[in-house]
Protein backbone atom coordinates (compact mmCIF):
# COMPACT_ATOMS: atom_id res chain seq x y z
CA UNK A 1 0.00 0.00 0.00
CA UNK A 2 1.16 3.43 -1.09
CA UNK A 3 1.42 6.27 1.46
CA UNK A 4 -0.79 8.29 -0.45
CA UNK A 5 -3.29 5.33 -0.57
CA UNK A 6 -3.08 4.94 3.56
CA UNK A 7 -2.91 8.42 3.69
CA UNK A 8 -6.51 8.65 1.81
CA UNK A 9 -7.34 5.97 3.85
CA UNK A 10 -7.05 7.46 7.63
CA UNK A 11 -8.46 10.58 6.17
CA UNK A 12 -11.85 9.00 5.29
CA UNK A 13 -11.93 7.02 8.37
CA UNK A 14 -11.15 10.16 11.05
CA UNK A 15 -13.69 12.00 9.14
CA UNK A 16 -16.34 9.96 8.64
CA UNK A 17 -16.35 8.64 12.19
CA UNK A 18 -15.89 12.15 13.72
CA UNK A 19 -18.90 13.28 11.70
CA UNK A 20 -21.19 10.65 12.94
CA UNK A 21 -21.09 12.56 16.31
CA UNK A 22 -22.29 15.76 14.65
CA UNK A 23 -25.05 14.25 12.67
CA UNK A 24 -26.20 11.27 15.31
CA UNK A 25 -24.64 12.78 18.68
CA UNK A 26 -27.10 10.52 20.71
CA UNK A 27 -26.51 7.67 19.46
CA UNK A 28 -23.23 8.31 18.87
CA UNK A 29 -23.29 8.62 23.42
CA UNK A 30 -24.90 5.75 23.81
CA UNK A 31 -22.73 3.17 21.15
CA UNK A 32 -19.26 4.75 23.18
CA UNK A 33 -20.81 3.84 26.37
CA UNK A 34 -21.78 0.57 25.73
CA UNK A 35 -18.85 0.01 23.20
CA UNK A 36 -16.15 -1.19 26.47
CA UNK A 37 -18.40 -4.12 27.31
CA UNK A 38 -20.07 -5.20 23.85
CA UNK A 39 -19.52 -8.95 22.52
CA UNK A 40 -20.53 -8.59 19.87
CA UNK A 41 -18.27 -5.85 18.87
CA UNK A 42 -15.37 -7.35 21.08
CA UNK A 43 -15.66 -10.92 18.32
CA UNK A 44 -15.34 -8.44 15.74
CA UNK A 45 -12.41 -6.94 16.30
CA UNK A 46 -10.98 -9.91 18.09
CA UNK A 47 -11.78 -12.21 14.78
CA UNK A 48 -10.51 -9.42 12.64
CA UNK A 49 -7.56 -8.81 14.58
CA UNK A 50 -6.55 -12.24 14.88
CA UNK A 51 -6.81 -12.87 11.13
CA UNK A 52 -4.87 -9.79 10.62
CA UNK A 53 -1.86 -10.85 13.30
CA UNK A 54 -2.03 -14.50 11.21
CA UNK A 55 -1.42 -12.81 7.60
CA UNK A 56 1.35 -10.85 9.54
CA UNK A 57 2.56 -13.90 11.24
CA UNK A 58 2.37 -16.11 7.59
CA UNK A 59 4.59 -13.65 5.95
CA UNK A 60 7.55 -13.78 8.59
CA UNK A 61 10.63 -15.25 7.44
CA UNK A 62 13.01 -15.29 10.45
CA UNK A 63 14.74 -18.93 10.14
CA UNK A 64 14.90 -19.51 13.99
CA UNK A 65 11.08 -20.33 14.10
CA UNK A 66 10.51 -22.11 10.94
CA UNK A 67 10.37 -25.71 12.41
CA UNK A 68 7.69 -23.75 14.76
CA UNK A 69 5.48 -21.61 12.65
CA UNK A 70 2.90 -24.14 11.97
CA UNK A 71 2.48 -25.10 15.75
CA UNK A 72 2.77 -21.19 16.70
CA UNK A 73 0.08 -20.50 13.97
CA UNK A 74 -2.29 -23.29 15.63
CA UNK A 75 -1.25 -22.16 19.15
CA UNK A 76 -2.72 -18.45 18.09
CA UNK A 77 -6.27 -19.40 16.92
CA UNK A 78 -6.39 -21.39 20.03
CA UNK A 79 -5.40 -18.55 22.03
CA UNK A 80 -7.65 -16.46 20.09
CA UNK A 81 -10.76 -18.72 20.60
CA UNK A 82 -9.57 -19.37 24.55
CA UNK A 83 -9.49 -15.61 24.67
CA UNK A 84 -13.16 -15.07 22.77
CA UNK A 85 -14.44 -17.80 25.12
CA UNK A 86 -13.31 -17.08 28.28
CA UNK A 87 -12.21 -13.50 28.52
CA UNK A 88 -15.19 -12.27 27.90
CA UNK A 89 -14.84 -8.92 30.39
CA UNK A 90 -14.20 -6.07 28.43
CA UNK A 91 -13.52 -8.08 25.45
CA UNK A 92 -14.26 -5.27 22.98
CA UNK A 93 -11.35 -2.78 25.19
CA UNK A 94 -8.92 -5.79 24.44
CA UNK A 95 -9.35 -6.59 20.89
CA UNK A 96 -9.38 -3.05 19.90
CA UNK A 97 -6.58 -2.61 21.46
CA UNK A 98 -4.78 -5.49 19.54
CA UNK A 99 -6.55 -3.62 16.27
CA UNK A 100 -4.52 -0.58 16.97
CA UNK A 101 -1.01 -2.28 17.58
CA UNK A 102 -1.67 -3.93 14.09
CA UNK A 103 -2.97 -0.57 12.51
CA UNK A 104 0.59 0.92 14.10
CA UNK A 105 2.50 -1.58 12.30
CA UNK A 106 0.73 -0.87 8.85
CA UNK A 107 1.26 2.84 9.24
CA UNK A 108 5.07 2.13 10.40
CA UNK A 109 5.69 -0.08 7.72
CA UNK A 110 4.23 2.03 5.30
CA UNK A 111 5.53 5.27 6.81
CA UNK A 112 9.26 4.11 6.97
CA UNK A 113 10.64 5.15 4.30
CA UNK A 114 9.11 8.32 3.37
CA UNK A 115 11.39 11.10 2.48
CA UNK A 116 8.73 14.19 2.69
CA UNK A 117 8.55 16.63 5.86
CA UNK A 118 5.18 15.78 6.73
CA UNK A 119 5.51 11.73 6.96
CA UNK A 120 6.46 12.04 10.50
CA UNK A 121 2.93 12.32 10.94
CA UNK A 122 2.30 9.18 10.24
CA UNK A 123 5.01 7.42 12.78
CA UNK A 124 3.42 10.06 15.22
CA UNK A 125 -0.46 8.90 15.27
CA UNK A 126 1.41 5.39 15.07
CA UNK A 127 2.41 6.35 18.56
CA UNK A 128 -0.37 7.31 20.03
CA UNK A 129 -2.35 4.28 19.09
CA UNK A 130 0.55 2.08 20.44
CA UNK A 131 0.57 4.14 23.85
CA UNK A 132 -3.37 4.10 23.89
CA UNK A 133 -3.39 0.48 22.95
CA UNK A 134 -0.89 -0.38 25.88
CA UNK A 135 -2.62 1.38 28.22
CA UNK A 136 -6.17 0.16 27.63
CA UNK A 137 -4.48 -3.44 27.31
CA UNK A 138 -3.37 -3.24 30.87
CA UNK A 139 -6.31 -1.35 32.47
CA UNK A 140 -9.31 -2.23 29.81
CA UNK A 141 -11.66 -0.35 32.26
CA UNK A 142 -9.61 3.17 31.68
CA UNK A 143 -11.72 2.98 28.11
CA UNK A 144 -14.59 2.93 29.82
CA UNK A 145 -13.96 6.12 32.00
CA UNK A 146 -12.51 7.93 29.17
CA UNK A 147 -15.43 7.10 27.23
CA UNK A 148 -17.46 7.76 30.30
CA UNK A 149 -16.10 11.12 30.35
CA UNK A 150 -16.08 12.10 26.72
CA UNK A 151 -20.14 11.52 26.96
CA UNK A 152 -20.55 13.01 29.80
CA UNK A 153 -20.46 16.71 28.51
CA UNK A 154 -21.47 16.91 24.66
CA UNK A 155 -18.72 19.75 24.48
CA UNK A 156 -16.37 17.09 24.95
CA UNK A 157 -17.14 14.82 22.51
CA UNK A 158 -17.39 17.29 20.22
CA UNK A 159 -14.17 19.34 20.64
CA UNK A 160 -12.80 15.34 20.14
CA UNK A 161 -14.17 15.02 17.17
CA UNK A 162 -13.52 18.21 15.72
CA UNK A 163 -9.92 17.60 16.11
CA UNK A 164 -10.31 14.19 14.64
CA UNK A 165 -11.98 15.76 11.45
CA UNK A 166 -9.29 18.00 11.43
CA UNK A 167 -6.18 15.45 11.50
CA UNK A 168 -8.55 13.48 8.75
CA UNK A 169 -8.91 16.47 6.54
CA UNK A 170 -4.79 17.10 6.37
CA UNK A 171 -4.53 13.14 5.85
CA UNK A 172 -6.90 13.54 2.90
CA UNK A 173 -4.90 16.80 1.76
CA UNK A 174 -1.29 14.91 1.82
CA UNK A 175 -2.91 12.02 0.18
CA UNK A 176 -4.35 14.13 -2.95
CA UNK A 177 -1.37 15.98 -2.74
CA UNK A 178 1.08 12.66 -3.06
CA UNK A 179 2.95 12.02 -0.23
CA UNK A 180 5.74 9.23 -0.46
Amino acid sequence: MSLSCLSLILGAILILSSAFVFVRPEQTRKFLKAFPRSLPIGYFFLIVSTIWFLYYFSLENVSDFAAMKKPMFIAFIVIAVGVGLYVKDFLAVRAYSIFMFLAAKLIYDTARYADWCWAVLFPSVATVLVIFGMWFTATPCRMRDVLNWLTDKPKRLNILAGFRALLGVIFIILGIMGVH
